[in-house]
């Protein structure tokens, strides 16, 4: 008998690029990583200038409008109570204060890199998530892909391409 993924429900804080990226991979199929026990489901964005800016950013990422609550501040989005994790994806200069307001709230937060400008930043946010008991982490998506890591570690193999002296990555 199949179990019921547990569905993880989304609040988007910030409708930039980053979190259209973030949007549309977090709703691709989890079936096609033989994932079977979770599904997300984004139910709620807020943008700091307007509801309207909200809801563009759906029409951004193809997302159906219904049952999607738009909010034109942070703070009523990290108060509705049917989002279980925030996304925050402000500039990271806005990152401390982002998290904080959503952790506050008792809200699973996941923070775009960079996590905080500074190490005592980070290290608030932690202790106020052991606090209220929350899950935080910075989306470092790298970390989430094994089998490329172990690809580009064969790469740099003795012999495999010669003598690796740099690496640079762009992202498009």
């Amino acid at each position: 008998m199949a179990q019921t993924p547990h569905t993880v429900r989304w609040g988007i804080l910030a409708t930039g690029f980053i979190a259209q990226m973030f949007v549309r991979d977090l709703l691709c199929n989890p079936a096609l990583r033989d994932v079977s026990d979770v599904a997300h489901k984004v139910v709620a964005v807020a943008s700091s200038r307007s509801k309207e800016s909200a809801a563009g950013f759906l029409e951004k990422v193809n997302l159906a409008p219904e049952g999607v609550q738009l909010y034109g501040s942070y703070a009523e989005l990290v108060s509705d109570p049917d989002v279980d994790c925030v996304y925050v994806a402000t500039p990271h200069s806005h990152h401390f204060q982002n998290a904080m307001l959503a952790l506050s709230a008792g809200k699973n937060v996941l923070c775009e890199k960079a996590f905080t400008v500074t190490a005592s930043q980070a290290r608030k946010l932690a202790e106020t998530a052991r606090a209220k008991n929350v899950f935080l982490m910075e989306a470092v998506w790298t970390r989430y892909f094994p089998s490329e890591h172990q690809r580009s570690g064969s790469w740099s193999s003795p012999g495999a391409i010669g003598t690796v002296y740099r690496v640079i990555g762009e992202w498009s």
